[in-house]
């Protein structure tokens, strides 16, 4: 068996970009929820009774919620196929180039997944607003009269008007960017070891025999 390790060193890099983007993407998700509650909640709170508001964020949370958890399945995948790299450079196990056809797919898969749903994050921050609604005692108001009261107020409805909304619309491209390069890195790793392995026929031929003896005739 070929005990050297393909692409060891641009592998161990594009992985490392990729965890790291990853991570921040993850920190900047769970960011927004901590502080859209926070503001939804102080909101709220300053509306005095009867007034009763009600703030709606689904869309942009729900899409968020997804993009923090694909990154953090990202960085997770990163430092297991870290530590398998580690482990290959100091026991040459074999381990991390025998599962470069797992690797490749599953950062190409979560690539993808990653990149499916910024679209609708990034347009949502981009081009929609929270949805505000509010009643005093049960009656439902208008929304030209809720609009009336935002402008007098000054509220900030518009989600791109959020600096953490803005920052989970823009960081995951790069968490999306460098899974990709960690992924193509590793499917020209995965071939350069298969190509390898067939350009040597020693490890996969046994020695050649040389057959039984003739017997010797008598004279």
């Amino acid at each position: 068996m070929n005990n050297t390790t393909p692409l060891k060193f641009p592998r161990l890099i594009s992985l490392l970009l990729a965890w790291a983007w990853s991570l921040i993407s993850l920190a900047v998700g769970i960011n927004a929820f901590v502080k859209s509650n926070r503001d939804k909640s102080r909101i709220i709170s300053e509306v005095p009774p009867p007034t009763t508001i009600s703030l709606n964020t689904n869309d942009v949370f729900r899409a968020g919620v997804v993009v923090t958890v694909i990154s953090a399945i990202i960085m997770v995948l990163c430092t297991i196929y870290i530590g398998l790299l580690v482990v290959d450079a100091n026991a040459r196990s074999g381990i991390s180039t025998r599962t470069l056809p797992l690797q490749y797919l599953s950062l190409g898969f979560f690539a993808i997944w990653l990149f499916a749903t910024e679209i609708p994050v990034s347009l949502f921050v981009s081009t929609r607003s929270v949805k505000v609604s509010a009643a005093i005692g049960g009656l439902e108001l208008p929304n030209s009269v809720i609009q009336t009261i935002e402008r007098a107020l000054g509220t900030k409805i518009a989600y791109k008007d959020f600096s953490y909304l803005k920052l989970i619309a823009i960081l995951p491209w790069f968490a999306f960017l460098f899974t990709v390069v960690a992924a193509v890195v590793s499917f020209l790793a995965s071939s350069r070891a298969d190509s390898g392995n067939t350009s040597n026929p020693e490890s996969k031929v046994g020695p050649v025999s040389s057959g039984p003896k003739p017997e010797a005739t008598a004279a």
